[in-house]
């Protein structure tokens, strides 16, 4: 079962899980409400970020571990985490090859006579107009791969009617081997012909935390080849030298999608909730999203006992490796995931009752006593984007975020502010909501 992580900013798929861990310390066992928000005041203290405003392209033209033993090949791949290569956590990087066409036309040397001409009932025996003859187009290559089975994935693929499809799909572990003369028939794809390789790792489980040591991963390819089967013509042909053809290249940008709504059917404490989404199609989050919600970092002082709740309503379709993942901070800079999870409630009031009731605790991974809590959420989406939702909207809905500290029993306990925080949370100033209400789903 995958596990927290260490989640190194701006870096950031799970099946339906969820890694709650819930801190006891036996000097300080009765944490108390320290700070709460319901959305519905001054949110300026919350931020968002695009993760994917920040990425750089990995794959690149490198001697390491080249086709043959030497020369060079693409890799997706780095030395940045081991001395043995490897790849990071929430990767999505593309090779992209020139476009290629398949019957090149030059029309300048073609006369307005012989372009009506083809449109004439008559014999074609005697026109002289450029004919397309038949190709048969076949993608051929070398590779090798390194990447956690079931979660980390490079995909060959060619568009079609504007997506691209996947040829074929590779993840495990694989040393060097050639696709042969046959390749992946690329036809009826279209002219040009748009090709491209596609790596995706999930959040976690990679060199990057030290769950998943690759061997040399994640991908490697080489003498990358789109020929004319029928012919033998060679319509392109990168072999990795003096630089290579291809072009590296990521997703790029996604936009910055967290934002408050008030909708119907939105929070659990009307009217507003936190939703990573677009308003212009509610039921669909767009695609390639790595998208992070700041929580405020809370100043606790030194607490033993800390632990973050908050409300979660999920409509993320269990179809596709789209999910949202939760990280926790005790000073304000580092974020380690506690947990991820995606589902589809598939109601309204679909509000799941975990976060609240059991909440993610910071004791785990904090040296306590610790000053700071505070947490990030990401949501992460494939390039199908995430949606449609069953009902409501698509995606994920955050409300009620708090923070159980157990600072009234540590040395802060004495300071003013701390007791009328004390009284106001008793005298309801500072709502709280029951068990009842939480779980009217």
């Amino acid at each position: 079962m995958k596990h927290s992580y260490a989640f190194a900013v701006p870096s950031a798929v799970l099946t339906f899980l969820f890694l709650i861990v819930v801190g006891v310390a036996s000097a300080n066992p009765v944490p108390e409400v320290f700070w709460y928000d319901d959305m519905e005041g001054d949110v300026s203290e919350w931020r968002t970020e695009d993760f994917t405003a920040s990425d750089e392209p990995h794959f690149h033209v490198d001697p390491y571990y080249a086709y043959g033993g030497d020369g060079h090949s693409w890799w997706c791949g780095s030395f940045e985490y081991d001395s043995n290569g490897g790849y990071g956590n929430s990767w999505i990087d593309l090779l992209v090859l020139p476009e290629i066409h398949l019957n090149p036309t030059a029309i300048e040397e073609v006369s307005w006579g012989a372009v009506k001409a083809a449109y004439r009932t008559e014999s074609s025996a005697d026109r002289d107009v450029p004919r397309a003859r038949s190709i048969q187009p076949v993608l051929t290559y070398a590779y090798r791969h390194d990447s956690e089975i079931g979660y980390d994935y490079t995909y060959a693929q060619v568009e079609s009617l504007g997506t691209y499809v996947n040829l074929a799909v590779y993840n495990g572990t694989a040393g060097w081997t050639e696709l042969g003369a046959s390749g992946l028939d690329l036809t009826g794809y279209g002219d040009p012909l748009n090709i491209r390789f596609r790596f995706v790792s999930d959040g976690a489980y990679s060199d990057e935390d030290g769950d998943y040591l690759s061997d040399g991963g994640a991908f490697h390819v080489d003498d990358i080849k789109v020929y004319d089967f029928l012919t033998g013509e060679i319509l392109f042909f990168d072999d990795a030298e003096s630089g290579g053809l291809c072009v590296p290249d990521t997703p790029g940008p996604a936009g910055d999608h967290w934002h408050l709504i008030d909708r119907l059917c939105p929070a659990l404490s009307d009217p507003h909730c936190w939703w990573c989404g677009d308003d212009a199609d509610t039921s669909l989050v767009p695609p390639n999203l790595k998208n992070g919600l700041y929580t405020p970092v809370i100043e606790v002082y030194e607490s033993y006992v800390c632990t973050c709740h908050f409300a979660m309503h999920f409509a993320v379709p269990t179809v596709d490796n789209d999910y949202v993942s939760f990280h926790g901070t005790c000073n304000g800079a580092d974020y380690y995931q506690m947990g991820a999870m995606w589902g589809d409630f598939e109601q309204c009031d679909g509000w799941g009752s975990t976060g609240f009731n059991r909440g993610y605790s910071l004791n785990h991974f904090c040296s306590a006593p610790f000053e700071y809590a505070g947490m990030l959420f990401v949501m992460h989406t494939t390039d199908n984007g995430c949606g449609p939702g069953a009902a409501g909207d698509a995606g994920v809905m955050l409300d009620d975020f708090w923070i159980e500290s157990n600072l009234s029993y540590g040395p802060a306990r004495s300071e003013p502010w701390l007791r009328e925080r004390r009284e106001a949370i008793r005298s309801g100033r500072v709502p709280l909501f029951t068990e009842e209400r939480y779980d009217r789903r």
